[in-house]
């Protein structure tokens, strides 16, 4: 007589949920896989990821999830790609008064496709990879515990539009892309000085925790590490880690 299988609990079937929120591909760990041991850093694709301003909102998260499920908190790289990002920002921002307002629009305006798009890597098949592999970078495990661990160190940062949160519906955050949309529209809401002290405040604590892996290493802070990941949402969009994380 076969022993019936025991039932799932609800709190298993969340977790295994969770873990699908990004929908990673085979074919994009097996991409990344490669991607992370050193081709970010190849100049040819630093300035592509620089003129795209890294990637898609879903590609982002995507990103350091399949990152951090092979290195953990080792993130040198991402660190280095956002500093430089939110440094960009903070030069578009700056711009003389004598610079129209388009062209601030247009200096935070992406000059090029996301970088993991237009490669097609979603579609792509696994290659040679082992299934050890594909399963451990599918796993979202590992962003999800940072997130929540110090999502009180960056809830502050959180774009209004994409939390849909209507008590922040008047509130100057914003990410990036909704960022461009108020300003392409003229709202008559003047984000810009939040905008500026926020990224600041990010350029200087991604900067912290870029230094941490240097030789001369400070000390890394929670602050810092919650730093990285506004950068991210800034950057590209916060829905996909919102969704993680409900």
């Amino acid at each position: 007589m076969s022993v019936p299988r025991a039932e799932h609990t609800e709190a298993q079937v969340l977790d295994a949920r969770r873990l699908q929120e990004l929908a990673i591909t085979e074919g994009e760990i097996n991409f990344l896989w490669s991607f992370m041991q050193g081709s970010i850093m190849i100049p040819e694709t630093r300035n592509a990821l620089l003129r795209g301003y890294g990637f898609c909102e879903r590609h982002a998260w995507v990103h350091i999830s399949v990152e951090m499920s092979f290195r953990d908190r080792y993130l040198l790289a991402l660190a280095i790609l956002y500093r430089a990002l939110i440094e960009k920002s903070l030069r578009a921002l700056r711009a003389p008064r004598r610079a129209s307002f388009r062209s601030v629009v247009r200096r935070l305006r992406a000059a090029g496709p996301c970088f993991l798009c237009a490669l097609k890597v979603k579609d792509t098949s696994a290659g040679a990879a082992r299934r050890e592999r594909l399963d451990q970078g599918r796993d979202c495990s590992h962003l999800r515990s940072l997130a929540a661990e110090l999502e009180p160190r960056w809830r502050g940062y959180v774009c209004a539009v994409c939390a849909e949160e209507q008590s922040l519906k008047f509130a100057a955050n914003r990410c990036r892309q909704h960022l461009l949309t108020e300003m392409e529209r003229k709202a008559p809401v003047d984000l810009i000085p939040w905008q500026l002290n926020m990224l600041s405040e990010l350029s200087q604590h991604v900067g912290h925790y870029k230094s941490f892996f240097s030789f001369e290493r400070g000390d890394e802070i929670d602050q810092d590490r919650a730093a990285l990941i506004a950068a991210i949402g800034w950057c590209s969009g916060w829905r996909p880690l919102l969704a993680l994380l409900q």
